[in-house]
């Protein structure tokens, strides 16, 4: 039996196995065949995607935690016994920590139980404590510090050295003095003001904790009507718990947060790491990887969304005639290996009509006898010829579509890799194109009616052009176009759109922006221009566009607003161009 002394050996063989035996090359046929063949057992394979997912759930807070997870997916990325069990034994070691002085802690939350606070009351202080247990009890570290930020909370409040029980009461009132707690005579505006700054500015960042939600809006509500007296200390005391859960909401979101952005960094890297040799999915892998490197913004979010849903749809389409090319080509194969198979069974035919001859030849006792057989030897070949012919000619074809399909899937694979790129945004300039600079204005149209906040379009042409063609040819126009749009971009926020909107106009979408601010941008775009000279065939040349501005009114459509735009472009082009004009 042949020995395969590499890997690459034994992968070889366990392809060719598979396609003798006619098996699907499945990743499980493929590591079966495997270890087979190199005499292994299939569980001594390091089993990288389990851990992976296990990598996932390690937490990652501490840097004790840290350092251990960076070990474990060091050992995970080289598939390495020996550092995963160097990383497991250094997680053994840092437990002999010490513990967490939890007994200090107990002591100074009994005494501060018991000490009279002048606007916290027993009953209050115990439904603070209860709410940090509840919402902590999971994580040792967390309950100990939100614990001694209640503490903190405690102590900042006036207290005397009488216990509490002393007072005869256990009510949230205030002691009695005869004299009003507060005197009040706001404007109705303030009390709607701050009624809307609890219910609706701290009730929207609360959406997902409905409980806190409901306790933010409610403490809106009681200056809503202003009320005629204001109990200060009760109020305090009900201002500092509610900021105390709020920060403690916050930093549960902020950990959330954190968490599924790893958690989708670490399924880029597998996905990355698992289809390396698909380059197809590296534009969508990288857009991902790179709106989630910094921090998030809702518009990069919206158009990473929209881009992927584009590319997606196109390159299923795309995806699809691959796989029935591949298909087709599998089957190219298996005919192959039939008509191996029959050329075989017509070569043993033909050398078992040989056998049988020569058994009769020297059998053979006359000369009559011989020419039979001689005859018969004669037809077997020719018959032997007609199949050869025929096996040639079928083994010719299959190659040539064999050939053909290669072609073909290569086409596919080229289409599927470059079309992130090409689906909205123009080929010449890298910027959108019409579909991607409408979808563009209806979503910030659609956010700034809903926000209330300003929007401006510009529209700006070169200047001369059609001279930049005329005399140096249509490539260095090409290359003007470049040269504009790499500037501009340079020189636009993240959030700012350019797209060409034909020829040689572009638009430029600037949201937040009101009519002063988007002038003073057109005109910063025009000097960045111009500092930097085109070079057309060696000679330098000064690129200058006019552009003309307009503010979305409410209710505008986009194509009015361009149209605007455009009837101010072509007056700054009347009145000497290398202008901005508001329209």
């Amino acid at each position: 039996m042949t020995e395969f002394t590499t890997p690459s050996d034994v992968a070889r063989e366990s392809l060719k196995r598979l396609a003798m035996d006619r098996v699907a090359p499945t990743p499980d046929n493929y590591r079966a065949y495997y270890h087979r063949i190199a005499g292994t057992r299939n569980d001594d394979s390091f089993p990288a995607q389990t851990f992976r997912s296990i990598a996932a759930e390690l937490p990652r807070s501490s840097p004790a935690q840290q350092r251990f997870a960076r070990r474990f997916d060091e050992a995970i990325g080289k598939q390495s016994w020996i550092t995963l069990r160097a990383a497991l034994t250094e997680l053994a070691v840092a437990t002999e920590t010490q513990d967490i002085a939890w007994a200090p802690l107990i002591l100074q939350i009994i005494e501060q139980m018991d000490r009279h606070h002048a606007s916290l009351t027993k009953a209050r202080k115990k439904e603070s404590l209860k709410h940090v247990l509840d919402g902590s009890s999971s994580t040792a570290p967390i309950l100990y510090g939100r614990l001694n930020k209640l503490l903190q909370h405690w102590h900042a409040g006036p207290s005397d050295d009488a216990p509490e029980g002393a007072t005869g009461t256990d009510t949230d009132a205030p002691p009695a003095t005869g004299e009003p707690a507060a005197e009040t005579a706001p404007a109705p505006e303030l009390a709607h003001a701050l009624d809307e700054l609890f219910r609706r500015g701290v009730g929207a960042l609360l959406a997902d904790t409905p409980a806190l939600q409901s306790r933010a809006a409610a403490f809106g509500e009681r200056f809503n009507p202003w009320p005629a007296r204001i109990d200060q200390p009760l109020l305090l005391a009900d201002l500092h718990e509610l900021i105390l859960k709020l920060e403690w909401s916050g930093e549960d979101q902020s950990g959330i947060r954190r968490a599924l952005i790893a958690l989708l960094q670490l399924l880029i890297d597998n996905i990355s790491k698992l289809v390396i040799d698909d380059q197809w999915l590296s534009g969508q892998l990288s857009v991902v990887s790179e709106a989630f490197s910094q921090p998030l913004d809702i518009r990069v979010l919206d158009e990473v969304e929209r881009r992927l849903r584009d590319v997606i749809d196109q390159q299923g389409r795309l995806k699809q005639e691959l796989t029935d090319a591949q298909l087709r080509l599998k089957q190219m194969l298996a005919g192959f290996v039939d008509r191996l198979a029959d050329m075989s069974h017509s070569a043993g035919s033909f050398h078992d009509s040989l056998e049988r001859s020569s058994a009769r030849i020297a059998q053979a006792k006359d000369i009559g006898e011989l020419s039979n057989v001689i005859e018969e030897m004669l037809r077997d070949t020719r018959i032997a010829q007609e199949d050869a012919r025929r096996s040639r000619d079928d083994l010719t074809s299959l190659q040539q579509q064999v050939e053909r399909a290669n072609v073909e899937i290569s086409k596919l694979q080229n289409e599927l890799q470059h079309t992130s790129e090409l689906v909205r945004h123009d080929a010449l300039t890298g910027a959108l194109n019409r579909k991607g600079i409408d979808e563009a204005l209806e979503r910030e149209i659609a956010r700034a009616q809903r926000r209330g906040t300003p929007l401006c379009i510009g529209l700006l042409d070169i200047d001369n052009f059609k001279r930049i063609n005329d005399t140096h040819g249509h490539h260095a126009g090409d290359a003007a176009l470049q040269h504009l749009a790499e500037i501009i971009r340079a020189n636009l926020r993240p959030q700012d759109s350019l797209g060409r909107y034909g020829g040689e106009e572009f638009v430029i979408v600037l949201p937040d922006t009101d009519a002063e601010n988007a002038v003073a941008t057109l005109t910063r775009l025009q000097r960045a221009l111009t500092s930097r000279y085109f070079l057309a065939e060696g000679q330098k040349l000064l690129i200058t566009f006019s552009a003309g501005v307009a503010r979305l009114d409410a209710d505008e459509s986009a194509a009015t607003a361009i149209d605007r735009a455009d009837k101010a472009m072509y007056r700054a082009k009347r009145a000497g161009k290398n202008r901005v004009m508001m329209a």
